[in-house]
C-alpha cells in the first residue's frame, strides 16, 4: 500500500496504544469519524479500518465482535470470497493498490450497517476504483449487492444495486468496470 501519511501512521499508532483502555463504541466512534474525513485517502482509510477491525476481534468477546464484524454476514462473505476467487482469476491484479481480499466494509466497523463486506480494485497509476460490495442494513432487511465505479478523490461515481438473486448481472458489471481500469 503507498501513498501512508505520517498523520495516519501516528493515528494508527494511536489506535494501538488505545488497544485495552477503549471501549468498543470508542473504537466505532473513531473508525466513522476516519471514514467521513475528506482528507484521508482511501489507503489510509483501509488501514485504519483493518486496525481497528483487527482489535475488535480481538480485544472484544466472541459475541461483541461477531456483531460488528460478522457471523451473521456467512452468507455475504463467503458469496464476496466466490466473486474474488474468479474476478482475481480472470483479470490481473497485481497493480491493485489496495488489498485484494474480502474486506470488512467500514460501515459494518462502525457499526452503521449489519453486515458488508466488499473486494475492490484500485490501480496504482490511475486514480479510479471499482468495488463489489455485499451489504445488509439491518439483520431483518434483505441483503442487496452493489457496484461502483469511481474517480477517487472526486465527486464522480457510478453505483449499481442488485438483488442477491441477480450476482451474475452484478457480476458482469464488474467485470466491464474492471476491464477499464486495470493496468
Amino acid at each position: 500500500m503507498e501513498n501512508i501519511s505520517d498523520k495516519v501512521l501516528k493515528l494508527k499508532s494511536i489506535i494501538e496504544s488505545k488497544r485495552d483502555t477503549w471501549t468498543l463504541k470508542e473504537f466505532q466512534n473513531f473508525y466513522h469519524n476516519v471514514d467521513v474525513n475528506k482528507d484521508i485517502n482511501e489507503n489510509e482509510k483501509e488501514l485504519l479500518a483493518k486496525t481497528c477491525g483487527q482489535i475488535i476481534e480481538e480485544k472484544f468477546p466472541k459475541r461483541q465482535s461477531k456483531k460488528i464484524l460478522g457471523d451473521k454476514g456467512v452468507e455475504g462473505k463467503e458469496l464476496m470470497e466466490k466473486i474474488n476467487n474468479i474476478v482475481t482469476k480472470e483479470f490481473d491484479w497485481s497493480n491493485n493498490d489496495v488489498d485484494t481480499k474480502v474486506k470488512n466494509g467500514g460501515d459494518m466497523i462502525s457499526g452503521r450497517t449489519a453486515v458488508c463486506y466488499y473486494i475492490s480494485y484500485k490501480g496504482k497509476k490511475s486514480k479510479i476504483n471499482s468495488g463489489f460490495h455485499y451489504r445488509q442494513k439491518t439483520v431483518a432487511s434483505d441483503p442487496y449487492l452493489e457496484v461502483d465505479f469511481r474517480k477517487v478523490g472526486t465527486e464522480e461515481k457510478e453505483t449499481k444495486i442488485f438483488p442477491v438473486a441477480l450476482r451474475d448481472e452484478a457480476l458482469e458489471l464488474y467485470r466491464s468496470y474492471l476491464s477499464k481500469i486495470i493496468e
